[in-house]
């Protein structure tokens, strides 16, 4: 659950701070690598650490199950690399996400751990809604389409017994959406909205899956200040339809995922092209939440921008 976290705090860290210093740079999370200033060129890279202090089950009405000093120990790390580019130096672009996670998980004097590569997201976007002349309602808007590779490990196809092997969904998953993005002096405001289709496939052990559909929904707003700063919120739900699994002695619809994540960040702008960013996400301030883990994730950004 750490990636979905970032979505939470990363969605909107930029617009208001360029307003009054540098363009912006790309986001994370939702969008994995999208331009949404004057910039040509981003990079980006980000460090996440997240435990587990909870369950949601399948049923039970959504009420999480709050893990205690007995329950197992859960926590991820994840390194996340980021990098998008125009394509025709003015509104098309493309970008890349690659995470490397580390798993920790342990039950009472027992501990294990493994390091391993996540799942690759590639992004295609367009700024279908640029802002020529300013206006007081109408937004900045990018449409985008993302591309994820299961180049993780799916639990599916686990072969450790705490599954701290899990990196990945498993699955090829593709998906479009929409930003938008507003900003009034000091003061900003944002959403983004995503469907899409995950893939079913076969796997070696004679396991296959069905095809399910994914959704998010995020929004965000947030205030600068002293000219280089910027503290913001945001709130997401994020769902993934029932994937059914049948064959190796399995059988079962599956259940159907649900997940709120609320965040909160602070920004530094640190000269005209980089910027730091300060974040904390959290799973267990909205409900309901289904057939999910539920953390709390702390991060560190660095985003850098090279202009047009």
């Amino acid at each position: 659950m750490v990636l979905p976290a970032l979505i939470s705090f990363a969605l909107l860290v930029f617009p208001a701070l360029t307003a009054r210093a540098a363009p912006c740079c790309a986001q994370t999370g939702s969008v994995p690598s999208l331009i949404t200033g004057d910039e040509r060129i981003s990079l980006g890279a980000s460090i996440l650490n997240g435990s587990v202090i909870g369950d949601a089950p399948a049923a039970g009405g959504g009420v999480p199950v709050f893990r205690d000093a007995l329950s197992t120990r859960e926590s991820r790390s994840v390194l996340l690399l980021n990098a998008a580019a125009l394509l025709d130096g003015d509104r098309l672009q493309a970008g890349i996400s690659v995470p490397l996670q580390w798993n920790r998980i342990g039950s009472g004097s027992r501990d294990s751990s493994r390091v391993a590569a996540g799942d690759v997201s590639l992004t295609l976007g367009h700024e279908t809604l640029p802002e020529w002349d300013y206006s007081v309602w109408k937004p900045r808007g990018f449409t985008f389409l993302q591309l994820t590779l299961p180049t993780g490990r799916s639990i599916l196809e686990s072969t450790d017994p705490a599954a701290v092997d899990v990196t990945g969904l498993g699955h090829v998953a593709l998906s479009a959406g929409f930003v938008a993005l507003k900003r009034w002096s000091v003061w900003d405001a944002s959403s983004v909205i995503r469907l899409g289709r995950v893939f079913g496939r076969g796997f070696d052990s004679g396991i296959s899956t069905r095809s399910a559909w994914s959704g998010a929904f995020n929004l965000g707003a947030g205030v600068s200040f002293a000219e280089r700063f910027r503290l913001g919120g945001t709130i997401g739900v994020d769902a993934l339809s029932a994937l059914a699994v049948s064959g190796g002695g399995l059988d079962s619809a599956g259940a159907g995922r649900l997940v709120w994540t609320a965040g909160a960040n602070l920004a530094w702008l640190r000269g005209e092209d980089d910027t730091l960013i300060l974040g904390y996400a959290d799973q267990t301030l909205f409900g309901p939440a289904y057939n999910t883990t539920l953390a709390r994730t702390f991060s560190l950004s660095f985003m850098h921008r090279i202009e047009r």
